[in-house]
């Protein structure tokens, strides 16, 4: 894993902690529904960081896979119109 998902394992750690005591944003809720919280997390802190979204692949990468690997696809799908 890179350094972007362990930073942001370590901010969703302590959103969860402190969700117990405030309510939860709700597009925070939302994001982590598809059970990709941490890799959305981490490939914003990338691309905040590097302002590049091209030396983010890895993090693209892991958040693509983990959306498919929840089944978000076929939850969020959509028609073209």
């Amino acid at each position: 894993m890179s350094d972007y998902y362990n930073q942001a394992l370590e901010i969703y750690k302590e959103e969860q902690q402190e969700a117990a005591v405030e309510d939860t944003d709700a597009w925070d809720k939302r994001i982590d529904k598809t059970g990709c919280y941490v890799e959305n997390l981490a490939l914003q802190l990338c691309h905040a960081d590097t302002n590049d979204w091209r030396k983010c692949l890895g993090e693209m990468n892991a958040f693509k896979n983990c959306w498919q690997s929840n089944g978000n696809n076929e939850r969020t799908s959509t028609k073209d119109v």
